[in-house]
């Protein structure tokens, strides 16, 4: 409900509606509060009221009561014991009783333990209990102190029915109504009591006889007490209970059991236990009041008050009363003022809403052209008129707020598709202009690195008309007068002496200089807002919002500065890492360099060549996309040992072996002159010994110039020459020092596993043999599972048996090494990988990875073709390979002339291995020239037959040998 929109109409009507229903609920809440307060001191008043009537209807039972004692108790009925039956006194009596039925007996007592009754048999009760005659009337016991009790019965005209006599054990002098009599003659009244006999309810009223020769007692029954107990009861649910100080109860208004059925008080407290009084029965110490309590799910009101009678013996009356029927009348109130209230809220809402129509219609008509502001509609925006000054400022300051935010969204828009710097600054100083309506705005800004330094970024006009300022010195003038350095803004108007120092031009009437911090509370740069008229008086009023709009202009500021930061950390790193490379291996130094420059100037060709690459758009994103692919294809060169990557030799580890091989050649030359003298030491023939040792030197000579030629690796090993080798392999020589000494523990590992020799032992002049076999670590070998890559994986990590690498065929690496250098690339592709990389440089693995890809799916790590590989990649291995081709640092091999370099490209592009349109690019565009003259030496840059090369790439030249450099 909160979340819907309502009309105008509809909210001052609820406004209205609001106020009057809090109002109205206000006056009835307090008016119902009031009148349960009165009803509830009204049922407090009753109640006290209900105690004075019960305490007068006590007086009133006891008062005849009292004046028949004080003249009984001074005639001769009560000094004589026998006057109780006579009839002139019986008569008396009976006369009492009969005018007093709560009355039950009058008797005296005397000293000598002597009594007389008269009590009256007219109530069935007495009857029952006394089992009269049925015509039985007045019942007279006469008790004398010897135990003899002479019983009369007499009926209503006092005629003798018939005389009983027993014999009773009663002690008038121990009963309690003898005992309290006051001795001043007063009459003492009793607290309530049940009686047994009768199981009613009564007290005894009794008093002293003159000089104390006895005492007179009256019993009087409470029934009547009941009865008017019941009658001032207001309705059927209030609940009265008379109770005395020991909390007995002995009347109540008939929600406890009758009091003629012989119940006990424990009965009724059981029974009350289902009443709301219960809950003030059970209070330890009572006390006048009025309070509330729950019961039974409804709340009722208590009251309890005390009754006094007879000095300090007293009542006290309890009464429970739902609250409901006590503001049963507050209720009735109540509902008719909210019918009230209803009909005068509705009769109000009426008149609202038709007066709220008349200020709501205007607005509607300026909801209809906001909401055209809302979908950016600025052109057909028509404020409507009215005659409420509000609405209609509003409708203005709408107008002017629809031309604002079309500025501003202009510019946000040229912000957010612009990722030029200085085109977004520009577009801020142009909005800057239009909000203001200022006649120039100059903008400066610094460096991240220098922020002392500021230049002037971006200005309004654009022309040369812009008004001279010295910011530096206007500055320094600023800050002396005010020493608030870090304030957000200067404005001032110039003075004569401020042009005439040449702080500021004579055509500025008012200037703005706003800095520009950024969220390191860093000055990045100030924006100049310069006027040429005398200002308005609410010119100061567009300032916040300049403001406000040039901490976006900080914003932008900061972020570029950031951005510029970090894709220079970035570049540089690629290009530390690119360095590191090549000064890693001083053969190979400059290839890291030299292959992303070689790349762009081909890349920069195939973007201008939209003949053959219409495709292709080399735009910033894609530039430094194939710039960090170019640095950084052979970061995995890292990974590749020294060793194997500037092995110039086929026996070549750290260092060269072949000058292990040319000294067991010389020990053998050495064994063949010991053998010699040995000869001669035994009479051989001098001369046949001199022509055999020449001619062993000269075969030994012969044979080690064959291994070592062998081992440069410049020729191609034919099976002839490799079954050579193993002939001379088939020598021995003689160690006599053990081989173990001096080794590593890896070494010696791997030599334990050939057995030892016993010494002298002899051994081939060339062997492969088992501790020259490096197997593959466990950790490495976990690498090649799940293998993605289809480079064949060796067996062995590297295998350098003499003879297994002299019998390289080609160059100087074995399957093993060359596996190595090959698994460069792979390791490019797993580092690439796990750099983060925005949507644009995603593609920089896949670049960097391809470059030793070919255009017929042979080559590697992945073997994709021509559909597979982008253009990028394709440019690169164009690049590596002519860079390559050309370098003068391996020591490997020579490096090719320009000619050689380009013709062996030829081959590659007609064979399909790189791409055939930029090798024709690289030639027609003579990119291979400009290279050159950058990065070749002059004695590379030979004659270069293009025609030729470009005839290779032709269908008819495919016949005949494959030329291969």
């Amino acid at each position: 409900m909160f979340g819907r929109r309502y009309t105008l109409q509809i909210h001052i009507a609820g406004i209205f509606f609001v106020v009057v229903s809090l109002l109205s609920a206000l006056l009835i809440v307090l008016s119902y509060q009031n009148s349960k307060a009165l009803n509830q001191q009204l049922s407090a008043e009753r109640t006290e009221r209900n105690a004075t009537q019960i305490k007068l209807a006590f007086e009133r039972l006891t008062a005849p009561f009292i004046t028949a004692m004080d003249a009984l108790a001074v005639s001769k009925f009560s000094q004589n014991l026998n006057a109780a039956n006579d009839i002139e006194w019986l008569s008396t009596v009976n006369s009492i009783l009969e005018r007093n039925p709560a009355a039950l007996s009058i008797y005296v007592g005397y000293p000598d333990e002597s009594s007389a009754f008269i009590r009256s048999t007219k109530p069935e009760f007495m009857k029952t209990q006394f089992s009269t005659p049925e015509n039985s009337h007045i019942m007279v016991d006469i008790n004398r102190a010897d135990g003899n009790q002479t019983r009369t019965y007499f009926d209503e005209q006092l005629q003798l029915i018939r005389t009983d006599k027993n014999t009773i054990s009663y002690r008038p002098t121990t009963r309690p109504w003898y005992k309290v009599a006051p001795g001043d003659s007063s009459i003492h009244i009793t607290d309530p009591y049940f009686y047994l006999f009768i199981q009613r309810m009564g007290v005894t009223l009794s008093r002293q006889l003159p000089d104390k020769k006895g005492v007179l007692a009256v019993d009087i029954t409470l029934d009547s007490l009941n009865r008017f107990l019941r009658a001032q009861v207001e309705s059927g649910q209030a609940q009265l209970m008379l109770m005395d100080d020991h909390r007995r109860i002995f009347a109540h208004t008939g929600f406890l059991p009758d009091i003629n059925s012989g119940v006990s008080q424990r009965m009724y407290l059981e029974a009350l236990s289902n009443s709301p009084l219960n809950n003030l029965f059970m209070q330890s110490n009572w006390s006048e009041g009025h309070f509330s309590v729950e019961h039974g799910d409804e709340d009722w009101s208590l009251s309890l008050v005390r009754i006094t009678y007879g000095g300090e013996q007293g009542l006290w009356l309890a009464k429970a009363v739902p609250e409901a029927m006590l503001i049963q009348s507050a209720l009735a109130a109540r509902n008719k003022q909210i019918l009230i209230s209803i009909l005068g809220l509705c009769a109000g809402i009426i008149m609202v809403l038709m007066a709220s129509r008349r200020i709501a219609n205007p607005l509607k008509r300026l909801v209809s052209e906001t909401e055209k502001i809302r979908r950016l509609d600025f052109s057909s925006v028509k404020s409507p008129n009215s005659d409420i000054v509000e609405v209609r400022e509003l409708a203005e300051s709408i107008d002017t707020m629809s031309e604002t935010i079309q500025r501003f969204l202009s510019t946000l828009h040229r912000v957010s598709n612009s990722s030029n710097f200085d085109s977004l600054l520009s577009d801020i100083v142009l909005h800057c202009q239009q909000a203001a309506e200022a006649d120039c705005v100059l903008l400066w800004t610094n460096a991240a690195e220098d922020r002392e330094t500021l230049s002037l970024t971006a200005q309004y006009p654009l022309d040369n008309n812009s008004p001279r300022i010295d910011l530096p010195r206007l500055l320094t003038h600023l800050k002396g007068e005010d020493s608030g350095a870090g304030q957000e803004f200067y404005s001032f108007q110039p003075t004569d002496s401020d042009v005439q120092e040449g702080l500021v031009s004579d055509s500025l009437k008012l200037v703005w200089l706003v800095p520009l911090h950024n969220r390191d509370k860093e000055c990045v740069g100030y924006v100049l807002i310069g006027f040429n008229s005398e200002p308005e008086s609410n010119q100061d009023e567009k300032l916040p919002f300049i403001q406000q709009f040039l901490g976006f202009a900080s914003i932008i500021k900061e972020n570029w500065d950031r951005v510029v930061a970090q894709k220079q950390l970035f570049k540089s790193f690629i290009e530390m890492m690119a360095s590191a490379i090549d000064t890693k291996s001083p053969y190979t130094g400059g290839h890291c360099q030299r292959v992303p420059d070689l790349t762009f100037m081909i890349a920069e060709a195939a973007n201008k060549d939209k003949q053959r690459f219409p495709d292709y758009e080399l735009d910033d994103k894609a530039r430094e996309a194939l710039y960090f692919a170019a640095w950084l294809h052979d970061c995995g060169k890292v990974t590749t040992p020294e060793f194997v990557v500037d092995k110039a030799t086929k026996l070549e580890t750290i260092y060269n072996r072949i000058h292990e091989v040319r000294t067991r050649f010389e020990v053998l030359k050495r064994d063949a002159e010991i053998t010699y003298w040995k000869r001669r030491f035994n009479g051989e023939d001098t001369a046949t010994l001199d022509k055999w040792l020449a001619d062993e030197h000269q075969t030994l000579d012969r044979e080690f110039a064959f291994v070592a030629k062998c081992n440069v690796g410049s020729e191609f090993m034919d099976e002839a020459n490799i079954q050579k080798l193993h002939n001379i392999a088939t020598r021995t020589w003689v160690r006599t020092i053990d081989d173990l000494q001096g080794l590593s523990w890896e070494e010696e590992a791997r030599r334990t596993a050939r057995g030892h020799l016993t010494l002298p032992c002899k051994e081939h002049i060339l062997a492969d043999t088992v501790d020259q076999k490096v197997p593959w670590l466990p950790q490495q070998l976990k690498a090649f599972n799940d293998w993605e890559f289809n480079i064949p994986v060796p067996e062995l990590q590297y295998n350098r048996g003499e003879i297994h690498n002299l019998s390289i065929q080609r160059g100087t690496l074995t399957e093993e090494e060359r596996f190595i250098i090959n698994d460069h690339i792979i390791q490019t592709i797993n580092m690439l990988r796990k750099l983060p990389y925005p949507p644009h440089l995603s593609h920089v693995p896949e670049i960097a990875g391809g470059h030793h890809e070919k255009l017929d799916g042979k080559g590697y790590p992945y073997g994709l073709d021509e559909n597979e590989l982008s253009l990028d990649a394709k440019i690169m291995a164009v690049a590596d390979i002519f860079e390559a081709l050309t370098a003068c640092d391996r020591p490997y091999k020579k490096a090719k002339t320009l000619s050689e370099a380009l013709k062996i490209l030829a081959f590659m592009a007609k064979d399909r291995h790189v791409d055939e349109q930029l090798f024709r690019l690289f030639i027609d565009k003579k990119i291979y020239k400009h290279y050159a003259d950058i990065y070749l030496p002059k004695e590379q840059q030979d004659e270069v037959d293009e025609a030729m090369l470009l005839a290779i790439l032709s269908p008819q030249k495919t016949s005949g040998k494959k030329a291969i450099a």
